[in-house]
């Protein structure tokens, strides 16, 4: 802020004034989730006044487009809060620390560098990015003529006591001093030690231990001054465990559904909740809200609200309870005549169905919602249901029907620039690959599938790629290798608390050890991982552990307690009317007899 001062500019009005020394100047603040693309839409539409969004599919395109603009007249270009978009130390994604999380935006830092443009560029960050060093090398500095590097320090001695006396803290001046010699000027830490002492003239100096350079003793005495009210109002602002500050959720967290402005927060907060919540793993929170807005809404969002509590219930394996909302939904929209809602309420009872195995109704449902989308022209809808049947063959083994259903729905997706959904389509066609027996084109596939994922930082998405990649590892007798994508998922499910994907990754890396021969710590992780499936009351896996035990025990000789094994996963298997993986179990349990 100092600095657009400086120069001439207020950032509020971005109007520079005629003495500023740059024809141009830009300002643009990196936040959690930021995009390459949205930095590309704001530099050319904002910075240079172009439109390029249908134009410029390939990251080379946009940043050469960038770069020929810094380089047409001589600008200023703030780009802070860079650490967001980094990798922190020993990430498994980075090939270095500090990495930019997506290439794109690695690239684009790298061009800032080493392209010629006249633009002069200006970068905050907690960080020194890798990307500003010679991609041929890694950990190595970056070249001192091309990147100047300022540590800033905090402030002055004499301005420490400015800010401290700013916010009517009324202690003796030598205090004051004490103080901001004592935490080197953190202007943070001033701003909170402020309101510790405020009132009460030398209370810092009679409390040395809250002046610090650590800021968590200022904080439990801010926190111990408040009300149990106060209080609780913290931990709801918290919950979250991310930072979001967007409009509506931020509202939802902090009022009661008894609050007369619920309500006005209601449709600011239905996209949000998608968004991030869902995306970010916080399945019990979304169900919750979902809940609250319920009372606060017409007709119509109540059976959108009923659908995403049943999709919840269905997620968490509870399949009666998510019958009930889902038809709910249901009721309501063919009564409102809303068809995209019953067309997506036929969707959501067609994965029910499928999650029970009874892939003929499944398949009634989707083709009734397929037909429903078509008739709206909703090509999202038409695509999400192309994906569905194509998930009815490849459970059926119709590899070659699956795949140009998949195909259709990763073409309409691509069209319409979903990423998440685009990695998805990348991940059912490897699915294809995987079961022809296609590895090599498998991976390929899967590391496309990873590649975006990781750029739209899907959590989810990205552990479900490294399960993926371990599958094929495995596959190929590549134990190590397996072990290692296996440990990457597990890793980022126990982040996101979601037991399911978490009860899966000790199965894998329990099946793994059986196939490496190492029977104990196999035995350790499968029954730690069976544990975990009869809490969540999830059949499918319960018996897939169960034929891992029985595979197990056969290995020892342990005739009877295979067999029980055995039984209890093929009896499982009967009663989801799981018809191909009994006949794959059936079929190698025959093998090692």
């Amino acid at each position: 802020m100092k600095l657009l001062e400086t120069l001439g500019i207020e950032l509020s009005s971005r109007t520079p004034v005629t003495n500023c020394p740059y024809p141009l100047v830009i300002y643009f603040q990196v936040q959690l989730g930021t995009s390459f693309d949205d930095v590309t839409e704001f530099l050319l539409r904002d910075g240079f006044g172009i439109e390029t969004r249908e134009w410029l599919q390939r990251t080379e395109e946009k940043i050469a487009r960038i770069i020929q603009g810094f380089a047409q007249q001589p600008c200023l270009f703030l780009l802070d809060n860079l650490e967001t978009i980094l990798h922190p130390a020993n990430h498994p994604q980075a090939r270095q620390a500090r990495q930019a999380m997506s290439p794109e935006w690695g690239q684009f830092l790298n061009a800032l560098v080493y392209q010629q443009h006249q633009c002069q560029t200006i970068i905050t960050s907690r960080d020194i990015p890798a990307d500003f060093t010679d991609p041929r090398y890694d950990n190595t500095e970056p070249d001192s003529e091309l990147v100047h590097i300022e540590t800033v320090t905090g402030v002055a001695t004499k301005a420490g006591i400015e800010i401290l006396r700013q916010r009517h803290l009324r202690d003796k001046i030598a205090d004051l001093q004490w103080v901001s010699a004592k935490v080197e000027g953190h202007v943070f830490l001033l701003t909170q030690l402020a309101a510790v002492g405020k009132g009460k003239p030398g209370y810092l100096r009679k409390h040395p231990e809250l002046v610090t350079k650590k800021a968590e003793p200022i904080l439990r005495e801010q926190l111990m001054r408040q009300n149990e009210a106060a209080r609780d109002l913290l931990r709801r602002m918290c919950v979250l465990r991310v930072g979001i500050d967007c409009q509506g959720l931020t509202f939802l967290r902090l009022y009661q559904d008894n609050d007369s402005r619920f309500e006005k927060a209601v449709r600011m907060a239905e996209s949000v909740i998608k968004k991030y919540l869902r995306r970010w793993g916080y399945w019990d929170l979304f169900k919750n809200l979902y809940e609250q807005l319920q009372p606060h809404v017409d007709e119509d969002t109540k059976a959108y609200c009923l659908m995403g509590i049943g999709e919840m219930y269905r997620d968490y394996g509870k399949f009666d309870q998510a019958q009930i909302y889902l038809q709910d939904a249901l009721s309501i929209s063919q009564k409102q005549q809303n068809k995209s809602n019953i067309a997506k309420s036929l969707s959501m009872l067609g994965d029910l169905e499928c999650l029970r195995y009874n892939s003929e109704e499944a398949e009634r449902l989707y083709q009734n919602s397929l037909e429903i989308y078509r008739e709206l022209g909703d090509q999202q809808g038409q695509a999400i249901s192309y994906g569905q049947l194509g998930n009815i063959h490849k459970n059926r083994s119709n590899w070659d029907q699956a795949e140009q259903l998949y195909r259709q729905y990763l073409q309409i997706m691509e069209e319409l620039n979903q990423r998440d959904e685009i990695a998805t389509g990348y991940g059912c066609l490897a699915d294809i690959e995987s079961n022809r027996g296609n590895f090599k084109e498998a991976v390929r596939l899967y590391q496309q599938s990873l590649k975006l994922r990781i750029e739209s930082n899907n959590k989810l998405g990205i552990a479900e790629s490294f399960g993926c990649m371990g599958h094929i590892q495995r596959a190929y007798g590549n134990y190590d290798e397996a072990e290692q994508f296996y440990q990457q998922a597990l890793q980022i499910m126990t982040e996101l608390d979601k037991d399911d994907g978490i009860a899966l990754g000790i199965y894998s890396l329990g099946s793994n050890e059986l196939a490496k021969g190492n029977l104990p710590k196999a035995e350790s992780l499968l029954k730690d991982a069976l544990t975990k499936m009869e809490k969540l009351e999830i059949k499918h896996y319960i018996a897939m552990v169960n034929y891992e035990l029985a595979k197990l025990e056969r290995q020892r000789s342990n005739i009877d307690i295979a067999e029980n094994y055995y039984n209890t996963a093929h009896q499982l298997f009967v009663q989801l009317g799981a018809v191909q993986d009994l006949d794959e179990m059936e079929q190698e349990w025959l093998n090692l007899l």
